[in-house]
């Protein structure tokens, strides 16, 4: 069997989902995270692509430059993006998979106070689209270490956020949603 580095990266993440889990992950969870990582990474490819087609952004820029940078991007990925909807990216499978992981952090002895750190300042319920502008309104959730340490590696392009129980994929560059998906949260 020939490993690509793709292939490589998911087996090195099975095993730390096995070690953080304590539990085997499963081949239908590796070719899970296998297919979301490509689909990610179709995206991140499309971003930078149409990154390199606008302005470079100065590293001194002020907001107001930083701001147009940003809605001149997503308005390239949106254009570009017009058919995205809910679920290109987290896939039924995908988002099963996910909400696993993440019931598997919440439920652990710092499973309430990592809740009540992403909740501090979140908004219980807002709705979302996908390649809509994050909402201006509403503050970057915190994102706990150990959360992040059970989810896939992103492009440096996009993060992962809450907003209310929603787990969102935020292009930062674009300040837009690429997807998300509900009920992340273990109630």
């Amino acid at each position: 069997m020939r490993c690509t580095r793709t292939t490589l990266a998911v087996l090195l993440l099975s095993i730390a989902c096995v070690h953080a889990q304590g539990t085997a992950a499963s081949t239908s969870d590796v070719r899970t995270i296998e297919a979301f990582k490509q689909r990610i990474n179709q995206y991140a490819l499309l971003h930078r692509r149409l990154e390199a087609g606008i302005p470079k952004l100065a590293d001194d820029a002020d907001p107001p430059a930083i701001e147009q940078h940003q809605r001149r991007l997503g308005q390239l990925m949106m254009s570009n993006r017009k058919g995205a909807k809910r679920g290109d990216v987290f896939t039924p499978d995908a988002e099963r998979l996910f909400r696993r992981l993440l019931a598997q952090v919440f439920s652990g002895p710092e499973g309430a106070r990592l809740k009540a750190t992403i909740m501090d300042e979140n908004p219980s319920v807002m709705r979302l689209a996908v390649n809509a502008r994050y909402p201006e309104q509403v503050p970057f959730s915190t994102m706990p270490p150990q959360v992040l340490a059970m989810l896939p590696r992103l492009p440096e392009e996009i993060e992962y956020r809450f907003i209310g129980n929603q787990l969102i994929l935020l292009d930062i560059h674009a300040h837009t949603i690429v997807d998300y998906l509900d009920n992340a949260l273990p109630k």
